[in-house]
This record gives C-alpha cells, structure tokens and sequence, in this order.
C-alpha cells in the first residue's frame, strides 16, 4: 500500500491517521510505504519517482495476475481464456 499524500498540513493529519489505523490492522500481508509526492515532485522533479520504485520494487516483483478474457457471441456460445502469471 502506498500513501501519497503531503507529509505536513492538513494532509498530514489525514496520512497520520491512516498510518495508526495499518498499525493496529497490525496485517503482515500489508507492506506500507508513505511517499510525499507533493514534496518528492515539486517543481516537476518526476525524476524523484525512481525513490518510490527502489522502495516498492521487490514487493511489486513478487506479485502476479490473472487475466481473463470473456467472448460471448449471440448464440450463446462463450470462450474464456486466462492466463496466470508470475512476474519474476
């Protein structure tokens, strides 16, 4: 779970809130990250992005999807495909 939200004012408030709730969901699934895009981004900076990626990029490596494409013609006939993927 990533929290992009300003890390001072009223957001701050808000990202503060939210990071106590996670603590006593206290779930060891749930990996938390609090990035300031606001503060990390500023003045076009999208370079600074590369941070978040470093910080998540393991998590999201290790997760994979399922796809599923449903066709159903007029004569009721239907084709499902799927394919499951690990991304490695």
């Amino acid at each position: 779970m990533v929290n992009l939200i300003d890390k001072k004012g009223s957001q701050q408030k808000i990202g503060n809130k939210f990071t106590e709730l996670l603590k006593q969901v206290n779930d060891n699934h749930v990996d938390y990250t609090w990035f300031d895009f606001h503060g990390e981004c500023k003045k076009m900076k999208w370079e600074n992005l590369s941070k978040l990626i470093t910080i998540v990029d393991s998590e999201l490596m290790g997760h994979g999807y399922f796809l599923a494409t449903l066709q159903v013609g007029l004569d009721s006939r239907q084709a499902v495909t799927d394919k499951t993927c690990n991304v490695v």
